[in-house]
């Protein structure tokens, strides 16, 4: 995934026309709805626009981002490609005009969790009144998990939601033929679940062939961590595996297994019985080495969706490909044919980017969730709204 690297300038100048724009949707909308610009009380225009008229857009609008969009102006901005972005180079953050930021940061404050643009907003209790990113100062006094924890970067489960149906719908397009794809929220035993009462389906009917599931999911209420799977199954044989391999993400080399190991472990057994830990293979990807001691514990959070969709992305390309692999292979052999199709994180050697490559990789990533929450927000937009609203 290779980005084109976007100069400060560039990316000032695209921001500041922005800001005018908005400006001027504003203007327009003041111009129209004078009585519901509750927040502007003695101030002048100019000002009043500068401080709280967006404010007083976003409390006074249904669905205020999805009017903002529809002026073409403002939708091309915010769902702009990441090679307009420019990214600051320390930390990946990606540079924002300020009513933008306002407008992430309203959009999680007051609008409904559809709004909600993955990775470009900040926690409620880090705002000011207008949108603005508030001085740590000001953070409340009981926030020192948000405070210290995330910096300006406190995730949200309406934003992993977003981006998990992201990587959802388009692994889930992979489905066909013998291959099943369960890329669900939930938890494991529920796909495992699910397994058994198809598989139980099938015999009845007469299926001989066999079926490959693979499987995304959070591993269990008590470890929530995102794991991949991929589940063999015979339907001569609906009770029992014929293989499992599955797939996590810790820092480690094979085979040893991550911490959370035995919630896997315990999931399939709960469905299939003890003797399924028999079979269990570990298939994990170190792919968390862009995490290293020191680092901001959000990062983790920020990645992981995304390393979880690589595997189960990859597993699904196998199926199609090289199923003998899957049954027969060696776990090493499935393992390195794995890395050839998950170029963001290997060479083409088959040995892991560095961790310059793999933060790259997974910033356009989710500079790209981001896009693909406002792509869907303007499908069929104009149908919504009148003449007017699409005027402003």
């Amino acid at each position: 995934m290779k980005q084109h690297q976007c100069s400060k300038d560039i990316a000032d100048a695209a921001n500041s026309c922005f800001e005018q724009e908005v400006c001027r949707f504003l203007r327009n909308w003041v111009l129209h709805h004078e009585a519901e610009t509750l927040l502007r009380f003695d101030q002048p225009l100019e000002e009043y626009l500068i401080n709280d008229a967006l404010r007083d857009f976003f409390l006074n609008t249904q669905h205020p981002l999805q009017r903002l969009l529809t002026n073409r102006v403002i939708a091309c901005h915010l769902g702009r490609r990441a090679g307009s972005v420019y990214f600051d180079p320390l930390n990946g953050d990606p540079l924002l005009a300020p009513a933008e930021q306002r407008i992430y940061n309203l959009a999680r404050r007051m609008d409904s969790e559809g709004m909600h643009v993955p990775f470009r907003s900040v926690h409620p209790n880090k705002q000011t009144e207008a949108g603005d990113i508030a001085d740590i100062s000001t953070y409340p006094i009981d926030s020192e998990l948000v405070r210290y924890n995330s910096g300006n970067h406190f995730t949200s489960r309406p934003a992993n939601g977003n981006v998990f149906d992201e990587n959802s719908k388009h692994c889930s397009a992979k489905a066909t033929g013998n291959l099943q794809v369960f890329f669900k929220r939930g938890f494991m035993e529920d796909r495992l679940l699910d397994i058994k009462t198809i598989m139980a389906d099938m015999r009845e009917v007469g299926e001989t062939a066999l079926q490959f599931f693979v499987i995304c999911s959070r591993h269990s209420l008590k470890e929530g961590h995102f794991g991949a799977a991929l589940v063999i199954m015979d339907p001569a044989s609906p009770d029992f595996p014929l293989r499992v391999l599955v797939c996590d993400t810790l820092l480690k080399e094979l085979p040893h297994h991550p911490r959370w190991w035995n919630h896997f472990i315990a999931e399939f057994a709960q469905v299939f019985g003890d003797a399924v830990t028999e079979i269990i293979e570990d298939l994990s990807h170190p792919l968390q080495k862009v995490n290293i001691k020191g680092d901001d514990p959000y990062r983790h959070d920020w990645d992981c969706p995304y390393y979880v969709a690589s595997m189960a992305n990859a597993l699904a390309d196998l199926v199609i490909n090289d199923q003998q692999l899957l049954l027969n292979g060696s776990l090493s052999a499935i393992h390195d044919a794995m890395k050839m199709m998950m170029t963001d994180y290997y060479q083409q050697d088959g040995t892991i980017r560095d961790r310059q490559g793999i933060q790259q990789a997974n910033r356009l990533k989710r500079w790209n969730s981001g896009r693909e929450v406002i792509r869907e927000l303007l499908i069929g937009i104009n149908q919504k709204l009148s003449p007017f609203d699409r005027s402003l």
